[in-house]
C-alpha cells in the first residue's frame, strides 16, 4: 500500500524547520511513502530545490490542498502551526482524516490567553509530533495536552555533511562564535556583555574574537552596543553553517529558551566545542561536562534590547533539572565569561567535548534515525 503525505511547511525564511525539511526530503527514499509539499507564499533564494512546491495562494492548489485534507487516504503534516488561528478557522469547517501537527518551537511564543487555539486545533489532529521532551513538557504542563497525542522524535541531521576543523585558524586568534538568529530567545546580549567582561579583565582582548553569524530584528541593537568593541565582529547572514563552524574554536548558545537547538547538532557534526544554557531542550543533545559545558539560568531577564518586531518573551521556559515549566531566567554573563576563559585556555578539554558531541550526533541525531522514526509513525497512522 503506498503512503501518501502532503507537508505543509513555510519555505520562504531561514530556520532550523527549513534547512531540517530539506535535508529530510533528500532521504526520504521509502518506496511505500510519496511526498506533495505545499507552502504559502515562495521559497527561499537560499534553497535548492528538488521538488515540486505548491503554493496555497493558488486556487486550484488550495483545492487540491483541501482535497487532501478530507482524504482518509493522505496524511497532511503540518510543521509550527499547532497555536496558528487562521489554521484553526481553516480546519474548523472541513471533515479532517489523517492531520499531524509537528511542534517545534511555536507554543513558547503562545500566551495562556489564546490556549484555547491550541485545545480546539488539537481536536482535529491525529498526532502530535514534539521535537525534544522539552516541547513535550511545554504542551504537558502549560496546555494541559494529553500524553497519548504526544510523540517525540527529535530532529536529525545529515551527517555525511563535510564539515573539518579549518587547521589553519589554530594559529591565529581564538574565535568564539555565535550562529542564529538575533532574536529575544537567543541571549545574543548576554554573550556580548559576558565578552565586554573578559575585555575589562584584561590579558585577552588581543588573544581573541567574537564572530556573530545571522540577522533579525535585534541587529541594529546589538551592533550599536557593540561599536565600541574591537574584537566583536558581526558576520552577517551565512550561506553554510557548516563553513562557518569550521571556522571557529567555539561555540556559545546563551539562549533563553531552545526547543531543540539545531545548532548544537551542526557544531557535533563539526566537532566544535560548546557552552550553552541549560534549559529547554538543549540539555537532551548535551551532557554537561561530558559533551559540552552547561550553564544553568539564574539571572533576571535583561529586556534593554527589544525590538518591535522581536518574537515576545515567552511566559514559561522549561527546566531539565527539575523537570518543571518556570518564569525564563537568563545565565549571568560573567560566568558565562569565566567559562569561555576556562576553555580557551584549555585545549584538551575543548577537543574532548567536541568529540563526544560528535559521537553522539552521528550515533543519534542522524537524519536516518528521524526518517525511520517519522515514516514509522505515518505508517501506524494508516
Amino acid at each position: 500500500m503506498t503512503i501518501k503525505v502532503s507537508h505543509f511547511v513555510g519555505l520562504s525564511g531561514i530556520g532550523g524547520v527549513q534547512r531540517n525539511f530539506f535535508e529530510y526530503m533528500g532521504f526520504a527514499k521509502d518506496a511505500d511513502i510519496t511526498h506533495k509539499v505545499y507552502t504559502m507564499g515562495g521559497v527561499d533564494e537560499e534553497y535548492t530545490t528538488s521538488f515540486k512546491t505548491f503554493n496555497i495562494l493558488n486556487v486550484i492548489n488550495l483545492l487540491v490542498f483541501i482535497r487532501d485534507i478530507i482524504s482518509s487516504n493522505t496524511i497532511v503534516h503540518f510543521y509550527n502551526n499547532l497555536s496558528s488561528l487562521k489554521l484553526l478557522i481553516f480546519l474548523f469547517f472541513l471533515p479532517t482524516k489523517k492531520i499531524v501537527m509537528h511542534e517545534r518551537g511555536g507554543v513558547w511564543n503562545t500566551p495562556l490567553s489564546r490556549s484555547f487555539v491550541i485545545r480546539n486545533i488539537i481536536k482535529k489532529v491525529d498526532m502530535i509530533i514534539a521535537n525534544s521532551n522539552a516541547t513535550k513538557a511545554i504542551l504537558n504542563q502549560k496546555f494541559y495536552i494529553s500524553n497519548n497525542k504526544i510523540q517525540v522524535i527529535h530532529n536529525g541531521i545529515d551527517t555525511t555533511a563535510y564539515c573539518v576543523k579549518d587547521k589553519v585558524n589554530s594559529e591565529k586568534k581564538f574565535i568564539i562564535g555565535f550562529l542564529g538568529r538575533f532574536d529575544t530567545p537567543k541571549g545574543v546580549k548576554i554573550l556580548i556583555d559576558a565578552v565586554k567582561h573578559i575585555n575589562s579583565v584584561g590579558g585577552y582582548t588581543d588573544n581573541f574574537e567574537l564572530h556573530i553569524a545571522g540577522d533579525g530584528p535585534l541587529a541594529s541593537c546589538l551592533k550599536d552596543i557593540s561599536k565600541d568593541v574591537d574584537n566583536i565582529r558581526f558576520i552577517g547572514r551565512v550561506d553554510s553553517p557548516h563553513l562557518f563552524l569550521s571556522k571557529i574554536d567555539l561555540l556559545v548558545v546563551p539562549s533563553i529558551r531552545e526547543p531543540l537547538g539545531n545548532v548544537c547538532l551542526e557544531a557535533g557534526l563539526c566537532k566544535v566545542a560548546v557552552i550553552a544554557s541549560s534549559v529547554d531542550g538543549i540539555p537532551e543533545i548535551i551532557d554537561d561536562n561530558v559533551s559540552g559545558k552547561l550553564i544553568v539560568p539564574k539571572e533576571k531577564l535583561d529586556k534593554s534590547c527589544f525590538s518591535e518586531e522581536s518574537v515576545p518573551f515567552p511566559e514559561v521556559v522549561y527546566f531539565p533539572d527539575c523537570k518543571k515549566i518556570d518564569t525564563p531566567l537568563q545565565v549571568d554573563f560573567k560566568e558565562l565569561s569565566d567559562e569561555i576563559v576556562r576553555l580557551m585556555g584549555n585545549d584538551n578539554l575543548r577537543h574532548f567535548y567536541a568529540n563526544n558531541l560528535n559521537m553522539r550526533v552521528i550515533k543519534y541525531f542522524n537524519i536516518d534515525r528521524y526518517v525511520s522514526e517519522l515514516h514509522s509513525l505515518y505508517r501506524s497512522l494508516l
